[in-house]
Formats: structure tokens, sequence, C-alpha cells
């Protein structure tokens, strides 16, 4: 089965020391369209190239991003 690309989630992790920017591939969406409680939960690798410490992360869908969170990647 085939997904529209305009549904397709990336993650975009953001090293908040160096600024660098990294995106993870998202996998095995529970929905394309948010149930009511607007949360949709999948998965997603990390490259392994990406920068350790503190980071922000975003869903980006449709070329619009989610609040940021705060995260440590380690």
């Amino acid at each position: 089965m085939l997904q529209s690309s305009a549904h397709q989630q990336l993650v975009r992790i953001t090293n908040l020391a160096t600024g660098h920017v990294f995106y993870c591939r998202t996998f095995n969406p529970e929905a394309i369209i948010p149930a009511n409680d607007g949360r949709v939960h999948t998965n997603f690798t990390v490259p392994s190239n990406i920068e350790l410490g503190d980071s922000q992360v975003e869903v980006v869908t449709n070329g619009i991003p989610s609040s940021a969170k705060a995260a440590s990647v380690m």
C-alpha cells in the first residue's frame, strides 16, 4: 500500500549547541488523520550521524512543524 507523500511526517531534531538539523524518517503511523485528542503515534529512525546533547524535536507534516519539545540525544 502506498501512502501519499502529502501526509508523510518527518521528525526534525535540532542540536541546540551547534544549530545543526537532522531529519528522521517515520514509519508505522497508527493513523494518518489525528484522533480526537489530536495525537498520532509513529515510530522513527534516528540517523547514525546525529550529534549528541540538548536538542529540540518537532514533527513536520506538509511543511508545518509541531510545537518544539526539549530532548537530550544520548
